[in-house]
This record gives structure tokens, C-alpha cells and sequence, in this order.
């Protein structure tokens, strides 16, 4: 990332890394024995239904034995949420810093997990002796960041350190639903005042990967919104024998077709043009000019077919696009008759700064606007198009003080520790909690994925979230604790 000014202490108290240093061992211990307990707990998101009160009783249990304070909000039964905090001394005059972990996953067998490929139980929390990694559902995605933000306060607690502002701790339920029904979105609408804070961390960042040949560590600033788009295709029906001048499953295929091999407009904004610079500010000359030109709409697409893999085109472009892509197809019901509508249902993630009446007109634009129109004549248009549910994008700009701040912070403890590796900023093309935290009734915080890990160089973190063999190198998740701990510190001036 381009280089950013420092407005914090970079020292801090001896006594205090003295104490962090001679009991790292004990700490790092302490988070991997919470994390193997976290990940024999079955928090399945089904939809409704979940069990995740099952994983809050057991960080209430740990948060006992050290005298934490918190607040458990079960909305509904079984979808549970806790709220821990520590309290600081209000001598920085900043409001709270705030680490969010949900404690939901996705679907993995209890039963018969050979056959559908798992090396290990995936709720064995069992540590594999011949690549060093711990395995189970969740390792990643994302009851590591739990693991190490109750490690966290156990630690502050039973050492009696001193923070300068609170430091709070949310686990959470329902993140694998979009519409997060029962947790973070909850918190945010119901029970504001549990998680005000200044400062938020979440998923999707602090992980480190290979670029250019060397790690560097992604911090998310940005995220796209989502958009669950209709499309229906009319016409007036009729017998399956006869010729039909319109078809609606056949034009809605066409419109399938349009969506799957058109890309929409490039759009260049904030959080895309910084991922862009701060990717390009680790590359050798010339690659690193030649590669800031995917923001530039004449050779863009020129640059991301010619010089990118399929891979990375299918990671860089929708930063810079919005996306639109088919899920699903819905038609006719009757083996002898044209039916008179079939729809589209389009999977749509937005970039920030965009809104979803844009995109609803750049689709049109795409699949041709006069087909959205009634013609002179007849009493429907070819299309319709309509959004069934949407949620925002969430966006900050890395150069402004207080973010910046904050990154500089994440930089130089990451270089210090992973033998000064840089961190670029990132927008990502999913979604996560950020974006509920971003909408706080009374607070604007600033939101970034930062949940930090080092992985091997032959590992993506990419590829493990939601997998079969979902795992985290043991090594890695140490490191990560450390270097968490250590930015919470100098966030919060933390002293004995």
C-alpha cells in the first residue's frame, strides 16, 4: 500500500512486551486449546435453525474462570450471540474497539466424512502430524478469530493490563445467511448500544498469500454488495406442436447466455482503485504500470485477457465490475405447452458507489433496454426485471486519517513479524459482517477484515473457506495471535 503516516506511539510500554514476549507461549496455547474446543461444537447454519448458543456457553465458561464481563442475546432459541467487553480507562478519548467473530458454518458431515473426502473428523479438532495443521469445519471460516479474541481478553484479564479505551468481543450467530437474520444484523438494529465502537474487525484479512513471489498481507477495506435479481421472460404461450415466433424459455436462456459471456462496464472507484495501486506498489517495473491499466476503460478488458490467467481474471475483475451471473431458471410446467412466462434468477454483487437501481439499468443496457419496454401495440414487454432482496456495499477510504492510522498500525506489527512482509489494502467481491457494522445507528466505525494467519506458500486461504479439509496451519494460527494481540495493544495503549 502506498505509504501512510503514523500518528500512534510505535513503542510500547517495555514492561508490557516483556510480559507479552515471556508468556506468548502460554497465550498462543491458550487460543489453539479454544479454538480445538470451539470447532467439536456443531454450528451448522441451517437456514433457520442453528446451535450456535451451544459455542456461547462454552466462551461464557471460559470467560468465567477470568472474570470477563458480557451479555448473551439469544433471539431465538439456539441462535445465540455474546457480547464481551473490558472496560478501558477513557484516557485515549476514542471509542471502542470491537473484534467480531461469527460462530456459525457452513454444512460438513458428522457421519461418513471419509466418503465425502475429509481427512479427518471435521469436528475431531484433530491436529494432522504430517502437515502440521489443525483440521475441521470452521478452522478458518472463522472460529479461529474467536478462539483468539476470548485468548485475547483472558489474557488482558488475568494480567491485569490496562487499555486506554474497551475492547469488545462479539461472537455471533447466522453469518452464513446473507441476510445475517440473527446476528451481527440483529445486534445492530436491536441492541446498538452492546457494540459501539470505533474500530471493527471481521473476517477476510490478515491472511497472508503469494504475490509476485513473495507474501504479502491483505487487509479488506471494502466489500461489494449483494442483489438478487428477477428476470422474466413473456410471450403469449400456446400449443407444443405448432412453430412459435416467441418462446419465453428460449429467450430467457438467450438472456442467460448475454449475462454469462458479457461483462458489465468497468467501474472505477475508491476501494477498487486502491486494491489496484496498493497491488501494484509490490510489483517490479514494468508489470506494475502495465497492471494499473485494468483501471483504464479503453484497455482494461485488453489487459485482463491478454496478460492475466484465468485465475486471477476471475479474482481481478469483479473489482472492478459489477457482476451478474445465473443461478437459477424457472419455466414452463407442461410437456405439450409453451409456457406463457419463465424467469432468470441473477446472483448480482455491486461495487461500492454504486446503487441497485445502476445496476438494475446496466443489466438492461447489457441484454438490450428496448426489450424492458412495451412496444407500441401490445399490452407487455419481451422482459421484466425486478430485485427480490439486495444488501449494501461497505467501503472506507485506506488514505483517510483515521483509517490510515489504523492500517500503519497493521503494517509495521506485520512486517516486524513476518520478516517485513507488506500488507496492501483490498476490496473483496463477497460479504460479511462489516457491512452490518458499517450501518451502526449512532457510530460510523472503521470496519476491516483483519483476522491475521500466516500460511504456507503452497496453501490458499481462499481455497479452504467452505472446503472439504477445511484446516489452518497450526504455526500459522500462533502467529496470528500474537500479531492480533499485538495491534489490540497499541489500538487501545495498552500498559501494566
Amino acid at each position: 500500500m502506498a505509504e501512510v503516516s503514523a500518528t500512534f506511539d510505535k513503542e510500547l510500554p517495555k514492561e508490557l512486551l516483556e510480559l507479552l514476549e515471556s508468556k506468548r507461549g502460554e497465550l498462543e496455547e491458550d487460543a489453539l486449546q479454544l479454538l480445538q474446543g470451539l470447532i467439536k461444537i456443531d454450528t451448522q447454519n441451517f437456514g433457520d435453525e442453528g446451535t450456535e448458543i451451544e459455542a456461547v456457553k462454552f466462551i461464557k465458561e471460559k470467560l468465567d474462570e477470568v472474570g470477563v464481563q458480557y451479555e448473551i442475546i439469544e433471539p431465538k432459541p439456539g441462535r445465540g450471540n455474546i457480547v464481551a467487553r473490558i472496560r478501558g480507562d477513557g484516557t485515549s478519548n476514542k471509542g471502542a474497539v470491537l473484534l467480531n467473530s461469527h460462530l456459525d458454518t457452513v454444512r460438513a458431515p458428522r457421519e461418513n466424512w471419509q466418503a465425502e473426502g475429509w481427512k479427518h473428523d471435521p469436528y475431531g479438532a484433530v491436529i494432522d502430524e504430517e502437515d502440521g495443521c489443525l483440521y475441521g469445519r470452521g478452522t478458518i471460516d472463522m472460529k479461529n478469530m474467536a478462539a483468539m479474541c476470548v485468548a485475547l481478553l483472558r489474557f488482558v484479564k488475568t494480567n491485569n493490563i490496562v487499555l486506554s479505551r474497551d475492547l469488545i468481543f462479539a461472537g455471533v450467530s447466522d453469518e452464513e445467511r446473507t441476510e445475517s437474520t440473527w446476528g451481527a444484523r440483529y445486534l445492530v438494529e436491536n441492541r446498538p448500544e452492546l457494540i459501539e465502537a470505533d474500530v471493527v474487525f471481521s473476517e477476510l484479512g490478515g491472511f497472508s498469500m503469494r504475490l509476485v513471489g513473495k507474501d504479502v498481507f491483505p487487509i479488506q477495506i471494502a466489500e461489494k454488495g449483494m442483489a438478487r435479481m428477477k428476470i422474466t421472460a413473456q410471450g403469449p404461450g400456446g400449443h407444443g406442436s405448432l412453430f412459435h415466433k416467441v418462446n419465453p424459455i428460449a429467450t430467457i436462456g438467450q438472456v442467460a447466455q448475454f449475462l454469462h459471456t458479457r461483462h458489465l462496464p468497468l467501474r472505477v472507484n475508491i476501494a477498487n482503485k486502491a486494491t489496484v495501486n496498493s497491488m501494484g506498489s509490490i510489483m517490479p517495473f514494468p508489470v506494475s504500470t502495465l497492471f494499473s491499466q485494468v483501471l483504464n476503460a479503453s484497455l482494461s478488458g485488453f489487459i485482463l485477457r491478454r496478460f492475466l490467467t484465468e485465475d486471477q481474471q476471475s479474482t481481478i475483475g469483479p473489482l472492478l465490475h459489477n457482476t451478474a451471473n445465473p443461478v437459477v431458471i424457472q419455466g414452463g410446467d407442461q410437456m405439450n405447452q409453451i409456457p406463457t412466462t419463465a424467469s432468470l434468477i441473477v446472483d448480482c454483487r455491486f461495487l461500492p458507489e454504486c446503487t441497485v437501481e445502476e445496476l438494475m439499468e446496466e443489466i438492461k443496457q447489457l441484454v438490450g433496454p428496448s426489450r424492458f419496454e412495451i412496444p407500441e401495440g401490445s399490452n407487455q414487454a419481451e422482459l421484466a426485471i425486478e430485485c427480490l432482496a439486495s444488501r449494501d456495499s461497505c467501503s472506507q477510504d485506506p488514505h483517510e486519517p483515521e483509517c490510515s492510522e489504523i492500517l500503519s498500525i497493521i503494517r509495521d506489527v506485520i512486517s516486524s513479524r513476518a520478516d517485513g512482509a507488506p500488507i496492501i489494502t483490498n476490496l473483496i467481491p463477497g460479504g460479511t459482517d462489516l457491512m452490518y457494522y458499517s450501518k451502526h445507528p449512532t457510530k460510523s466505525p472503521i470496519c476491516l477484515g483483519f483476522t491475521p494467519v500466516r500460511m504456507p506458500p503452497e496453501m490458499k486461504f481462499g481455497s479452504l473457506f467452505h472446503a472439504t479439509n477445511e484446516r489452518i496451519p497450526v504455526d500459522g494460527f500462533k502467529w496470528g495471535m500474537g500479531v492480533l494481540a499485538e495491534v489490540a495493544f497499541h489500538l487501545c495503549l495498552a500498559k501494566l
